[in-house]
């Protein structure tokens, strides 16, 4: 790639999906573009301008806080001179022209279309290129192409050791062209990641705010030491760093991660922020194992004792006994007790928990296996086996941040599973509740409500309502809420289905409502349950 003629690019929005989407959607090295990194929030996006100078920003126009216009505004004002174009969606596309006085010029309305993003790129590479012709000084403009090549290379360069794209001819090449801080010699990955416990798009973004600042902190802080600092989506860094290592104020590196996330999660109670330190490895080749090592380890964090900063040589990855659940918890279930299932299930947790701090793994797979064991079970009190969950429990228990949240989703499956049992058992003993569900079932893309149901049944509302929610022990909305989850998930496991059509079908006018209630019932978003069963399948095939 040319170096004169290479185009930064900044991508901007609250949704990580659109982020990861325009990421993904371009050959960007194709067209001599290089994306310089991704921001969640105006205010970060304003961080990276100044550091990273980028040609493009493309920024979504509505986002929490500092919104698009207000991210244009602030640059143009500290005489930034970036090209932005504005993502928005048909009924903000009024409110968008007002960014004209801002010098912004190019629009791309949701969805949005490849052929339209490819035009608009093109036509403002050409305009970037024309300008540096024109206005710039060559060697300054040389010298400033080189300072974001840099920059670009310190970012991609631990990509590059991960995925192996590298020689060692080439990384020692690479290390020298571009005067990296880092030495082909003994060296560890860390591993930070923030995790928001109640899974809000709020916290999520307070997250991903936290992780920036803690960027920025490390690398003034670490300036003159062998170290590479690079985020790692969603709310992550890796730190790639030479051993051994001494930090200029002589703590040692657990002392000082500690120092940097103490400083940065102690106004945010709801928010953890925890660090992996990877095995150590002989070279930068090598380093994929000590990232393996910090990944696996920070599943630690799950445990209040471990602390902020988990070292993957000091935990035991020793699998406990397997301890097999008893017939307590589906006796429960068949009782549709959901305080003693909380008990029961509460009961068999603490008998996992016996062994101090057991590897994470140990407990997904047996809360996993409790799951598979009791659809297995239900299947002779049910017309097969129970639709209330069929999601992928491993993967869900996985994505999950504490115990508290564990213990929270699994008994929300287990009190489902009694759910869908209490209302097999009324379907089958009384035909007016027969006849309700079997409408139901048939319009259920017509979003029935009560007083649908109410009219093909000849009854009033009130009386229905109380009659369904004393036989079934569900109220009718929430009743329909999961028969639409479930039907989501089997036209889910139909890569041709995308979640926003699905999201369409169902009557959703919102796609966010639709992954919100989805999300609530399944551990997942629509996308993450479609790229995990489409995985699935291909590793079966």
């Amino acid at each position: 790639m040319n170096p004169f003629s290479t185009i930064t690019l900044l991508i901007v929005d609250d949704e990580a999906e659109i982020r990861s989407g325009l990421r993904s959607i371009l050959s960007w090295e194709d067209y001599s573009v290089s994306v310089i990194g991704t921001a969640a929030s105006g205010a970060e996006a304003l961080d990276k301008i100044r550091y990273y100078e980028p040609d493009i920003v493309i920024t979504d126009i509505q986002m929490p806080g500092m919104s698009g216009l207000e991210l244009v505004r602030r640059a143009k004002k500290e005489q930034f001179d970036c090209s932005f174009v504005i993502l928005s969606g048909y009924d903000e596309f009024e409110y968008a022209k007002s960014a004209i006085k801002y010098g912004v010029r190019e629009y791309l309305l949701k969805p949005i279309s490849i052929k339209e993003l490819t035009e608009i790129i093109l036509t403002l590479k050409e305009d970037i290129l024309s300008k540096r012709d024109i206005h710039s000084d060559r060697l300054s403009t040389l010298h400033k192409l080189r300072t974001a090549q840099i920059s670009i290379q310190r970012n991609n360069l631990i990509p590059q050791l991960l995925r192996g794209d590298l020689t060692a001819p080439e990384l020692l090449e690479v290390i020298q062209d571009y005067s990296l801080p880092i030495r082909d010699k003994e060296c560890c990955i860390v591993y930070i990641q923030a995790f928001s416990f109640h899974l809000s798009r709020e916290e999520s973004q307070e997250a991903s705010l936290c992780i920036g600042k803690l960027k920025h902190s490390l690398e003034e802080s670490l300036t003159d030491t062998s170290i590479l600092i690079n985020e790692y989506p969603p709310n992550g860094l890796l730190l790639l760093i030479n051993l051994p290592f001494t930090a200029p104020d002589g703590g040692s590196l657990k002392e000082t991660l500690k120092a940097h996330i103490s400083m940065r999660a102690e106004t945010k109670e709801h928010i953890q922020i925890a660090a992996a330190i990877g095995t150590p490895v002989p070279s930068l080749l090598s380093i994929p194992v000590s990232f393996k090592d910090a990944r696996q380890a920070i599943t630690w964090h799950i445990y209040p004792q471990a602390g902020s900063v988990l070292e993957s040589q000091e935990l035991s990855m020793d699998q406990p006994p397997i301890i097999m659940p008893g017939n307590e918890i589906l006796e429960a279930i068949l009782k549709d007790n959901p305080e003693e299932i909380k008990v029961r299930f509460n009961e068999y947790l603490n008998q996992l928990l016996t062994t101090k701090a057991p590897p994470p793994t140990y407990l997904y797979s047996m809360c996993n296996y409790l799951i598979i064991t009791l659809q297995s079970q239900l299947t002779k009190y049910l017309d097969g086996a129970p639709k209330s969950y069929t999601g992928n429990s491993f993967a869900t228990l996985q994505s999950l941040n504490s115990l508290e949240e564990i213990r929270v989703f699994m008994c929300r499956i287990l009190c489902g599973f009694a759910e869908e049992l209490s209302v097999s058992r009324a379907v089958k003993s009384d035909p007016l509740i027969e006849k309700a569900m079997d409408y139901i079932n048939k319009n259920l893309l017509k979003s029935p409500r009560t007083e649908d149901v109410c009219s093909y049944l000849g009854l009033s509302k009130s009386y229905f309502s109380t009659y369904f929610k004393n036989k079934t022990q569900l109220n009718f909305r929430d009743y329909t809420l999961d028969l639409k989850i479930n039907y989501a998930q089997e036209q889910l496991k139909f890569s041709e289905h995308t979640p926003s059509q699905v999201s369409m079908l169902l009557g959703y006018e919102d796609y966010r409502s639709f992954s919100r209630a989805f999300k609530a019932r399944t551990g997942l978003s629509p996308t993450d349950y479609q790229k995990q069963y489409t995985a699935e399948e291909r590793s079966r095939q």
